[in-house]
């Protein structure tokens, strides 16, 4: 991105939005844009740093500009609405923020007209300018901000179309300067209130939030002091804001020499007609007039505004005085009453003129306003003309006829109940009105024809299809009307299957079967489900060929008496030339040639069963098959005859071409080729037949989901059923992450929902037999056992023909010789028995035939569902809600306490009818017992009734204001599963620790929850985590599912699908795999958490090997990854990181300098290493905010292994307990010993003092004999 400083005193070309960050980073010290923006790190024209945040949210800026700091934001769509109360508070506090607003948002939708939004800010007081280019964004923004300054209150700036490149010449800078001004310096008070509020001078832009000057500002009033408050708003600030904008304009007029005021004209001096128009349809409108003048000499001119509020009535009323008519046009939908607020404005200005006040009419118009459109408008303003006073142009209501005999049907019904309703709209020159040729309408798909689309028409595919969707496919969406279907925002379930045409594609996978090995991986990580699969026997697939044969009107049953056979020939030959196999043609006349041979056949058989051959190989010798190793060899080693082949049928129409099948292929079983027509039929013709095949047995499928060597997900996208739970492709993200972890989420839904669903129809079908037989018995009893004789009015009753039952019912009560009959109660039990067969039906087929859906889903946050946003296209096969403002957790806590009473109302149906069936039903008792019943009151199997709904949005649900809410749907006991598909994308600079800091709270918030599961971590490349999965969406209860899906377009570096950077996310830390299983073992809270599914769970940072290329020689080194490798990664992180200067630094790796105290970090530059695509080693240094963000991940993770017993002072604080336990038990028997010793030594001591003391006596007294021999004496002693 262009410095600020660059751009100014130039003529650049750039859109609105790129063009206004620059701008308001060189005049503000605050700038605020929604996410994604990229953040500057600059100057401003002032030498002030701009401080970027990005937000959509307005508070911000509140707070800086309370201090006096000169602030702007840009907004989009509905985010104007949002954030109403803080604009009303900015007028409230005299706040002079300038808002910049794009009517539409970057990516062309929103949900509500500009206009809508416009009006409701317009109340909230703050004053707006219109751009109708980006020159005009350019000049009325510094206009803008003087206006607000001066002022003394917010303004905005409309931007009409900011995203289109336009050019544009930017002021001097120091013409910008001396314009703008310094918010610190001193001006002089430009209205007498300000001079009693300030005095004579004032700062430019007050410091109302001031240490020096204390106040308290925003507080509350009273009714009274609120409308004194308003009043004076009204009189002193506002009443200035007129004469205040005239004088901006006029002195930025003459600093730039483009002139503006309050209304632009064209050629409306001497008109007797205008058209008065708003934002860039003004320049159209003048071209128009232009057109109209010189052509048919009509005096024509135009009017637009470039001030908006406060209106500029006694100016444009000056223009308009003395025309004949004046033709007010804007975008349909600005009001959705049809009263619009620019015509009442514009009506004020006109009544002000008396007579000479001229004819108002009133146009809505679709689409950029054409010129065509324009001279109908003044056509119509003639004498000559129709002269309407309310029209419509540019769009019809209905037409006389089209070439699309469906969308006909349509627009005669449109015609047949609103027959003047073409008169309303005003007819084009170039018959826009008249037919069209038809397109070739494609072939409703297998998702869409499964549906019996027998529900209200809103609802039904094929209409959407031939009325709208074909219109988007086809890209003629001039054939589009304003049909009353077009008033609902709703669209039918699985219609992104008719997302676009495969000729559109550059390039598409093409399936190569010889050298799969029937992995899965393709099927499974494909977002839009464009290659369904089916694991099939040979068998099989020639009782489906027969069954297709006999439906095209060319039976073979010369082919049953020989089907055995022919299947085991076929499959010996498959299995001694597999490698050679790449269809069905490969193989199915060989055997058939040796089956022949060997059975002997010859003559009219051969020829018949050749002829059978033929039929069937035409229809299925061409289907693309594998044989693979866990499909054939090792199914026919462990089961004889029951080998199957491996196939994927490519959808082109579904396939975005994202090309994530060819990189995750190991075995160059998939390769892409370009869409050419023969590559186009066959494709259709395989995804054909695949759909005419039977499904893949369903205990094929769980017998892959146990086999360890074999990805789980695949398995369970082996089933249609499951597979297509989402569908079809996407126009705004090809290979979608976030998509492809919510297809395996719903298919694993889809897997253990579906045979709940069908065990509680077989309950319900026996309970339907109960209570009819009930019934039945209930009649028989009523009737005479012998004598069977009726009276004569029962008789003559009987003869008017067929009666209702109750009729019946009645007359046999009133026969005297009939048993007592409770009619009461048996009209009861046949309103139960109806109401339940209802139920069943709804249950198992319901209006679209697949049954009642078995789950729901809430999408909030769409920015991180790209691909579920977008119109007209539905991925879902479910309910789905799209939520936008306010809290989602409090909508979905409402749409389960709705689902809930009618679940509600079902478990009252079958308890009664379970009564009922036993006779045992009293009203008197059970009707208050059954009415009341709550929730709480329900058995599990009741509450299973309840289908459980999905809350899908992104790491933003953790945030503070919707932590509370997500927490109490969490504990509401419901079966909710909250799905949080994280990117593991942090804002970039100090903002990461805040962020990582609240997902962080958030988690340790539902760890506190007693009976949620929680599951993070990433799905790919995790088959382990499927069970997992499964047990927490089989769970009755809650769940929370936090899963990783990278967007590979935010990474840097070496190109990589998407599951390798979660590989990466998952090694340095940037995403942690967590489990936590209320329903675990043990008590203890690190008992039911589980961090086993991390690499090297022990460790704080994962140990890796890095191979590198030096002087031309393969080379490795140890290194450990952090969480600094993660952001280094990311775009947006680039920034942070600068290669090392080869000298005058001393690198630390990053992990290690985390580890060395603030006086060790001195002299020490923190770096990571990275292998370079040319195979280089290099290092980088990280910046601080790396380093704080790093820090702040491996606290996170630290405290994570706390919870699960993995890393806590508690066995250190044991064992340090325990050795001095055993040392003071040691010392004191050491002591104790010592003393034993010393005391055992002291009396052997005195014992041998003793004998030596007796010794000596004795010898001393020997020696004392006389006549003794010395030899006696040394014998003694010896």
């Amino acid at each position: 991105m262009d410095k600020p400083d660059n751009i100014f005193g130039k003529v650049v070309e750039s859109t609105g939005a790129v063009l206004l960050q620059q701008l308001e980073s060189g005049v503000s010290e605050g700038y605020l844009s929604p996410f994604g923006a990229e953040t500057p790190d600059t100057l401003n024209l002032f030498g002030r740093k701009a401080c970027h945040r990005n937000s959509p949210d307005l508070s911000f800026l509140a707070g800086l500009a309370s201090t006096g700091l000169r602030a702007g934001a840009f907004l989009s769509g509905s985010q104007l609405g949002a954030n109403y109360n803080q604009l009303a508070d900015f007028v409230r506090q005299n706040l002079p923020v300038l808002v910049h607003y794009a009517a539409m948002p970057g990516d062309g939708k929103a949900r509500f007209p500009a206009m809508d939004n416009l009006s409701g800010a317009a109340h909230a007081g703050c004053f707006q300018l219109l751009a109708a280019n980006l020159q005009e964004l350019v000049d009325l923004t510094a206009i803008g901000h003087k206006v607000a300054e001066l002022i003394l209150l917010p303004g905005i700036c409309v931007a009409d179309n900011p995203y289109a490149r336009q050019q544009a010449s930017v002021p001097e800078a120091g013409a910008l300067r001396r314009f703008l001004g310094e918010p610190d310096s001193q001006i002089q008070c430009p209205v007498p209130a300000q001079r009693l509020l300030f005095g004579q001078n004032r700062r430019r832009i007050p410091q109302w939030y001031n240490p020096d000057i204390p106040a308290m500002a925003g507080a509350r009033r009273e009714q009274l002091g609120l409308q004194l408050e308003g009043a004076a708003r009204e009189r002193y600030f506002y009443r200035h804001l007129p004469d205040i904008i005239r004088l901006v304009m006029e002195e930025y007029s003459r600093l730039s020499g483009r002139q503006y005021s309050a209304v632009k004209t064209a050629e409306a001096g001497q008109a007797d007609y205008l058209i008065l128009t708003l934002g860039a349809a003004f320049e159209t409108a003048a071209e128009a007039a232009r057109q109209a003048r010189s052509r048919h000499k009509i005096k024509v001119g135009a009017v637009g505004l470039s001030v908006l509020q406060p209106f500029p009535r006694e100016e444009l009323a000056s223009w308009l005085s003395g025309k004949k008519g004046v033709a007010i046009l804007e975008s349909a939908g600005s009001s959705p009453s049809g009263s619009s607020v620019l015509y009442h404005e514009v009506s004020a200005a006109a009544r002000t003129l008396g007579r000479k006040a001229p004819e108002l009419y009133s146009g809505a118009y679709a689409g950029p306003l054409s010129t065509e459109a324009v001279a109908a408008v003044i056509g119509n303003m003639q004498r000559n003309g129709a002269r309407k006073e309310r029209f419509f142009i540019g769009f019809d209501f209905t037409r006389s006829s089209t070439g699309f005999p469906q969308h006909e049907v349509m627009l005669q019904a449109i015609s047949r109940e609103y027959p003047d309703i073409e008169q309303e709209t005003l007819p084009l020159s170039s018959g826009r009105n008249g037919a069209r040729p038809g397109g070739a309408v494609r072939s409703l798909p297998y998702a869409i024809r499964r549906y019996q689309d027998q529900g209200p028409p809103y609802s039904r595919l094929s209409r959407f299809y031939h009325n709208t969707a074909c219109f988007y496919q086809q890209g003629i969406r001039a054939e589009l009307v304003a049909d009353p279907f077009q008033a609902l925002p709703l669209v039918p379930a699985a219609t992104a299957n008719f997302s676009g045409p495969a000729e559109g594609k550059p390039q598409l996978p093409v399936f190569q079967p010889q050298n799969c090995t029937g992995c899965g991986a393709c099927m499974a990580y494909c977002p839009h489900s464009a290659m369904p699969g089916v694991a099939i026997s040979f068998q099989s697939m020639v009782r489906a060929g027969m069954k297709i044969a006999a439906a095209q009107g060319t039976p073979i049953p010369q082919l049953m008496g020989i089907e055995r056979k022919l299947v085991k020939i076929a499959e010996g030959l498959v299995q001694k030339e597999g490698d050679k196999v790449g269809c069905i043609e490969d193989f199915l006349p060989e055997a058939f040639r040796q089956l022949a041979s060997q059975s002997g056949m010859e003559g009219e058989k051969l020829e018949r069963a050749q002829e059978g051959i033929d039929i069937l190989n035409g229809i299925v010798g061409r289907f693309p098959i594998a044989v693979t190793e866990p499909f054939f060899h090792q199914t026919k080693r462990r089961e004889k005859g029951a080998a199957q082949f491996f196939s994927i049928a490519i959808d082109p129409h579904a396939c975005t071409g994202c090309g994530i099948c060819i990189a995750l292929c190991e075995d160059d079983a998939l390769r892409m080729a370009a869409p050419e027509a023969d590559l186009l039929r066959q494709m259709g013709n395989n995804l054909e037949l695949w759909e005419q095949l039977p499904d893949t047995p369903a205990d094929t499928v769980s017998a892959l989901i146990r086999e360890p060597d074999y990805d789980p997900f695949a398995a369970a996208m082996l089933s249609r059923h499951f597979y297509l739970s989402l569908s079809g492709g996407s126009t705004t993200e090809a290979g979608a992450s976030a998509k492809t972890a919510l297809h395996w989420l719903t298919a694993v839904l889809e897997s253990v929902t579906q045979p709940r669903v069908e065990q509680q129809a077989k309950e319900l079908e026996q309970q339907v037999e109960e209570l009819a037989k009930n019934i039945h018995q209930h009649l028989s009893n009523a009737l005479p056992k012998r004598d069977f004789q009726l009276s004569g009015d029962a008789q003559a009753a009987f003869a008017e023909g067929k009666l209702p039952l109750e009729d019946v019912i009645r007359q046999l009560e009133a026969e005297p010789q009939s048993q007592i009959v409770d009619a009461a109660s048996l009209q009861r039990k046949i309103n139960l028995l109806n109401d339940l067969k209802a139920l069943l039906w709804a249950l198992r087929e319901g209006p679209t035939g697949g049954g009642r859906s078995r789950y729901g889903v809430l999408l909030a946050n769409p920015e991180a569902l790209p691909w579920a946003d977008d119109h007209p296209y539905n991925a879902f096969t479910t309910p789905v809600i799209w939520h936008w403002d306010g809290s989602s957790p409090e909508r979905l806590l409402g749409i389960l306490e709705g689902q809930a009473r009618h679940a509600l109302d079902q478990v009252r149906l079958l308890r009664r009818s379970a009564l009922e069936a036993r006779n045992k039903y009293r009203p008197e008792l059970h009707d208050l017992e059954v009415g009341t019943l709550d929730w709480a009151g329900l058995s599990p199997e009741e509450r299973s009734l309840l289908a459980p709904v999905l809350l899908v949005g992104d790491a933003r649900l953790f945030s503070e204001q919707g932590r509370t809410a997500l927490l109490e749907l969490l504990a509401s006991g419901f079966p909710v599963k909250v799905v949080v598909l994280d990117d593991g994308e942090v804002p970039a600079g100090p903002a990461a620790v805040a962020r990582l800091a609240a997902a962080q709270a958030a988690w340790m918030s539902a760890l506190a929850l007693p009976h949620t599961f929680l599951l993070k971590g990433s799905l790919a490349g995790n088959p382990v985590l499927f069970d997992r999965l499964r047990d927490g969406l089989q769970r009755p209860g809650p769940a929370l599912f936090h899963l990783l899906a990278p967007r590979p377009e935010s990474h840097a570096g070496k190109p990589a699908v998407w599951p390798a950077w979660s590989s990466l996310a998952l090694r340095t830390r940037a995403f942690q795999s967590l489990l936590f299983d209320p329903a675990g073992e043990g008590d203890f809270l690190s008992r039911n958490i589980g961090l086993e599914q991390n690499p090297q769970p022990e460790a704080d940072w994962v140990a890796a090997t890095l191979h590198f290329a030096e002087e031309g020689q393969e080379q490795k080194q140890p290194y450990v990854l952090t969480y600094a490798d993660w952001l280094f990664s990311l775009r947006a992180w680039r920034n942070y990181f600068r290669p090392l200067q080869p000298e005058g630094e001393n690198p630390v790796p990053l992990a290690e300098y985390l580890t060395l105290d603030e006086k060790g970090q001195k002299g020490k530059t923190p770096a990571i290493s990275t292998v370079e695509e040319d195979g280089r080693l290099t290092q980088y240094a990280a910046a601080p905010e790396v380093v704080m963000a790093a820090r702040q991940a491996l606290r996170q993770w630290n405290s994570l292994r706390e919870l699960a017993g993995l890393r806590s002072p508690f066995p250190q604080k044991e064992r340090e307990t325990l050795e001095k336990e055993l040392t003071q038990k040691y010392e004191k028997e050491i002591s104790e010993l010592k003393a034993s010793y010393e005391a055992r030594l002291q009396e052997q001591e005195q014992a041998l003092m003793e004998q030596v003391r007796i010794k000596l006596r004795d010898k001393l007294l020997a020696l004392s004999r006389r006549g003794e021999p010395l030899a006696v004496l040394q014998e003694e002693d010896k």
